[in-house]
């Protein structure tokens, strides 16, 4: 890299004044050079260490790279939620001290002396824009009433752009334009922070059927109506809380609209009798929960953290112990949420998991197994080592040779691969379910035709399309993934958006291959009964009560369709 350099010919080069030598020119020169030395050694050191694999951007150990994986995953999820965050900011209105500010314990006495106060929040009471409310930090005596007028908010879902729609070759229906945006009416969620001494009066939709209480006393929640929808209630860190549902639809609710008047949606579905209506509280002493129904108690329960046995546990303490409140064969039973790592593995959606519901999947897994085991051992596929085989009896497998290679199949499907199908259907399916829930029903109806779509990958096809092609209701058929299941909660979805034929197909359907499903059955009564067509849908109401004759729905879906059925009997003979 060109000669080296010496004192000589670098002194010579450049002198000072008066002969002298520029001493700082040399050490300017010297200084440059010991730098380009240190990069060209750091270079050197970075390319050794990018050849070794130790640069930091490869993982040294599968221990290392798990780890680098592991903290990746944690930014991410980081991000999301600050995405989140800020998203819900954005919408987010706080009303607080409605009542009064909360005061000290000094001054309780002359709070007690104001007269109860009853404050209504409007469309007027919440900023532009805002859908999620707050109600916080306030002191009553007072009540706090959240009008059905709230119901009027509007939110739009955009389109989904990176779907396209289906389209067929040579179909003169084919449409290429996207739908349009998907309105939500209602406030989004409801957070109830820091009240004491109050009543809250819900009687507003809720999109996501959310309420969230935190650090409230001597606080009554009373959600009441036919729009108003708390499916999901969480309560943390509260005391003397008491949550009442008066003929508060569930978080499933299908409204039936009664045909000529202007009465407007009817309750079928009550809050509790869905499995989804829950309400999860921790660190929540003397908790009250009950349901009415005509103004009178229907189901009544208490609970306390302390005596359900919340104890500490490591660095967790008793307030983070999480039980859940839901109706379970007509009663409302408090159960401790399991932790995640207790699950087994064993999902069920995005819903926290009990004791009682592990022991009902561990069940139905082993159920499934079994039936699996039981359709297969019949047909097994015998391949030697060249690929060749033909399907054999099970009475033939002793006299295969010990290297052929012996794989059960059913028709053209291996266990495992029957495995794989169907635990890629129970996560549609699962997040169908989410989506339901959330009110997005039209992502619900395409999760759960992608579950439907992935289930005619199995086996058993055609057995069920022959079936449902008959229209023959008769004995349940087998199948290697319950598929009904699926049709009848696609119904639900169809009935929601006010398709009633399809939602009528779906349930037709559903009872075709299981006639004891009675969802299935109920959710054709209920689309027969939207159609107009009373007697059919009596027809059908009255099949689903005779398989559950305690379900309250169905009772109250078949009286009013008998009622419909009589009005329209009269106008006849009228006319």
């Amino acid at each position: 890299k060109g000669k080296p350099m010496t004192m000589a010919t670098s002194t010579a080069a450049k002198k000072g004044v008066a002969g002298r030598i520029d001493y700082d020119s040399w050490e300017k020169r010297a200084s440059n050079l010991s730098k380009e030395l240190d990069e060209e050694d750091e270079q050197e050191k970075e390319a050794a260490a990018s050849a070794l694999g130790l640069d930091g951007k490869h993982a040294r150990s599968q221990a290392e790279a798990e780890e680098k994986s592991k903290a990746e995953e944690m930014h991410k999820a980081k991000q999301r939620l600050e995405a989140y965050q800020k998203r819900e900011q954005g919408v987010t209105d706080t009303l607080s001290g409605l009542l009064g500010p909360v005061v000290d314990d000094d001054t309780t006495a002359k709070v007690e002396e104001k007269h109860q106060e009853i404050k209504y929040i409007t469309r007027e009471s919440i900023g532009a824009g805002k859908r999620v409310l707050t109600v916080a930090d306030t002191k009553g005596p007072g009540k706090i009433v959240l009008t059905q007028d709230l119901s009027n908010l509007e939110s739009r879902t955009a389109t989904n752009t990176s779907l396209k729609p289906k389209s067929y070759d040579d179909d003169a229906e084919n449409k290429e334009e996207m739908p349009e945006a998907t309105v939500h009416r209602g406030i989004i969620k409801l957070n109830l922070r820091n009240l004491h001494q109050c009543t809250v009066i819900v009687k507003c939709k809720i999109i996501t059927g959310t309420i969230e209480i935190s650090h409230c006393e001597d606080v009554t929640l009373i959600v009441e109506g036919d729009d108003a929808t708390a499916a999901t209630i969480q309560a943390d860190l509260c005391t003397n809380l008491d949550i009442q549902f008066h003929d508060a639809p569930s978080g499933k609710n299908i409204p039936l609209r009664v045909r000529d008047t202007n009465s407007g949606p009817t309750t079928t579905l009550f809050w509790g009798q869905d499995v989804n209506d829950r309400i999860y509280h921790a660190g929540v002493s003397n908790l009250r929960v009950r349901t009415y129904r005509d103004g009178f108690v229907d189901l009544d329960t208490t609970s306390d953290y302390k005596k359900n046995g919340a104890k500490a546990v490591g660095n967790a303490a008793a307030e983070e112990v999480q039980f859940v409140t839901s109706v379970i064969e007509d009663e409302l039973i408090t159960e401790r949420v399991l932790k995640p790592g207790d699950s087994k593995e064993i999902k069920q959606g995005a819903r926290p998991m009990t004791e009682r519901e592990l022991r009902v999947l561990e069940k139905k897994k082993s159920q499934i197994e079994e039936a699996l085991d039981e359709k297969l051992k019949d047909l097994i596929q015998i391949k030697d080592k060249n690929g060749g085989g033909a399907v054999v009896q099970q009475a033939e497998k002793k006299a295969v040779e010990k290297e052929e290679v012996i794989e059960e199949v059913y028709a053209s499907a291996t266990k495992e691969e029957i495995e794989a199908i169907v635990s890629s259907i129970e996560d549609q399916k699962a997040k169908g379910n989410e989506a339901f829930t959330s009110g997005e029903y039209a992502q619900a109806i395409l999760l759960y035709t992608m579950a439907l779509d992935e289930a005619a990958r199995l086996p058993d096809v055609s057995s069920v399309t022959e079936k449902l092609s008959s229209s023959v209701i008769s004995e349940p058929l087998e199948q290697l993934f319950p598929r009904h299941v699926i049709l009848s909660n696609r119904s639900a979805c169809f009935l929601k958006l006010g398709h009633h034929e399809k939602a009528l197909k779906d349930g037709s359907d559903a009872e075709i291959l299981n006639p004891a499903y009675v969802k299935g059955v109920f959710r054709k009564g209920l689309a027969l009964h939207a159609m107009g067509r009373y007697r059919e849908a009596i027809d059908a109401l009255a099949k689903a009560q005779k398989v559950e004759p305690k379900n309250k729905q169905i009772k109250q879906a078949l009286h009013f369709a008998e009622v419909r059925l009589h009005q329209e009997m009269r106008k006849r003979m009228e006319t």
